[in-house]
């Protein structure tokens, strides 16, 4: 389903090396720079309408938290973003060290129609327990 291939960076693909980290550091500095001069992020129009969290819900408390390196109160906000979070930064700190050493390590998803179905019913099995938990768990 799911491999890693070493490679060249094939003319014309995205080069996750160099745009992965970069994104994650601006990312943390307007994360920093929100939190830092206390700017406050509007009420979810979505639960506020029908008292249902969305899937993004408690996205913000969670970034905070991992901020603060407080992980266990992270994923009680939001599993799946604290997870993404932790997956996203892991990754751009292999492609900084990949990008220095010159070994480019590329995802390959699987190519087959069993594959990608596998890949789908994944994906959407995790947004389903995601939002259960956020709907379940999350404090108002």
């Amino acid at each position: 389903m799911i491999r890693l291939v070493r490679r060249p960076l094939i003319p014309g693909e995205f080069d996750a090396e160099r745009w992965i980290p970069a994104g994650v550091l601006a990312a943390g500095i307007a994360a920093w720079s929100f939190f830092y001069f206390g700017l406050t992020t509007p009420a979810c129009l979505f639960r506020k309408l029908t008292g249902v969290p969305c899937l993004a819900c408690g996205g913000t408390r969670c970034v905070r938290s991992l901020a603060s390196f407080d992980l266990l109160s992270a994923f009680a906000f939001s599993p799946l973003v604290a997870l993404l979070a932790l997956i996203v930064c892991g990754w751009a700190t292999w492609a900084v060290v990949a990008r220095l050493r010159g070994d480019l390590l590329r995802v390959r998803l699987a190519t087959d129609d069993a594959g990608r179905i596998h890949l789908r019913w994944l994906a959407g099995l995790a947004l389903l327990a995601h939002w259960a938990w956020l709907y379940f768990k999350l404090p108002t």
